[in-house]
């Protein structure tokens, strides 16, 4: 007689244990619904704002290209002057990390 009373409530949570499963199988797939919209939204987003900035950085790099083509002479001195601004900062930081 006991055997049938331990067989029904193991049988009882068992259920209980499958009810549940189902539960926690429906709810992570709501929220991995959610979480897959979020992240395709945040990828259009992501999308729309690095194709702006590209095209903002072609625009500046046509207009430096266009500026250097317009005054070589001021080009090169720049170049010149970076160069040699470089040249010493490395000179310093390397007397200062010995």
């Amino acid at each position: 007689m006991a055997d049938v009373s331990v067989d029904k409530d193991i049988n009882a949570q068992l259920e209980e244990l499958r009810n549940q499963i189902s539960k926690l199988s429906a709810d992570l797939g709501k929220r991995l619904d959610a979480a897959s919209s979020r992240a395709d939204e945040a990828i259009s987003s992501a999308k729309t704002t690095v194709s702006d900035i590209a095209d903002q950085a072609r625009y500046e790099g046509r207009n430096v290209v266009q500026a250097a083509r317009d005054n070589p002479t001021a080009t090169s001195s720049i170049l010149l002057g970076t160069a040699l601004l470089g040249f010493f900062a490395g000179l310093v930081v390397g007397k200062l990390s010995d």
